[in-house]
């Protein structure tokens, strides 16, 4: 997370929305929402960090961790592109991959939306 400017009570952080579904492995997808986290200056560009758990399909779920690409364009308007493996969970991998909104901005005034999953426990019998 990256702290650009003071906000009306608090910092203001600005950051870009990823969310999609993995690859097809096994006869089910994924759908996977996070945001990016760190920003990593490279060369007068920028990459990001993100990390994030997919949703529960066929019984399991997968984490992932990467950094995007470097970014596309300048200003408000930029974006990153991403590829990457998932964790290997129920002896499989799936792809994650796609683009990153533009810069969304995180503060007292300003929202944003995840995947959020219901957990249930179950007993096994």
């Amino acid at each position: 997370m990256v702290k650009i400017s003071q906000g009306e009570g608090g910092p203001v952080q600005f950051r870009h929305r990823m969310e999609g579904l993995t690859s097809l492995v096994q006869g089910h997808r994924h759908s996977f929402g996070n945001l990016t986290d760190l920003v990593i200056p490279e060369d007068g560009r920028h990459r990001h960090t993100f990390r994030g758990i997919t949703t529960t399909a066929d019984g399991h779920r997968h984490t992932y961790t990467g950094q995007t690409g470097l970014n596309i364009g300048t200003g408000p308007n930029h974006f990153h592109r991403f590829r990457i493996m998932t964790n290997v969970a129920d002896g499989h991998r799936h792809i994650i991959t796609g683009r990153t909104t533009g810069v969304i901005r995180l503060g007292t005034t300003v929202g944003h939306r995840l995947i959020i999953e219901k957990i249930e426990r179950q007993r096994v019998k």
